[in-house]
């Protein structure tokens, strides 16, 4: 089954995080997500858009993917960063993986070369194929 895929670019600030979560609301109930899975996707991408947006580095935008390939979804957030720089302020890489993964059951980090979090892959089962 060839995967059906979204995308999603929007400027790298806290006020359109909100567009994401819209979408992210409409492709959980396209793929028959029941409302608990809703709700952890939604409270997911606000994790992850506040991980990438608050590294002390500044986000030109985020590109949200969404990739339907049968029997999961996955979601993929990357951070279009202005400069790949030392970053100001330290986001602990674990704590903020500790805090995704109780809100989904698969979950990948990709770090840049300074230790900045650039990418955020989050797979969902879905509850109908």
């Amino acid at each position: 089954m060839p995967c059906n895929e979204i995308s999603l670019r929007v400027p790298g600030s806290r006020e359109y995080v909100v567009v994401i979560r819209t979408a992210l609301g409409g492709v959980a109930i396209l793929k028959d997500f029941d409302i608990d899975t809703l709700d952890d996707l939604r409270s997911a991408a606000d994790e992850a858009c506040d991980c990438l947006l608050n590294q002390g580095l500044e986000v030109r935008a985020i590109e949200m993917t969404v990739r339907d390939c049968g029997n999961s979804v996955l979601v993929t957030l990357n951070a279009d960063y202005q400069h790949d720089s030392k970053p100001i302020s330290s986001l602990d890489t674990q704590v903020a993986r500790a805090v995704l993964e109780t809100l989904v059951p698969q979950l990948a980090l990709t770090e840049t070369p300074c230790g900045c979090i650039s990418r955020i892959e989050m797979t969902l089962r879905r509850a109908a194929v």
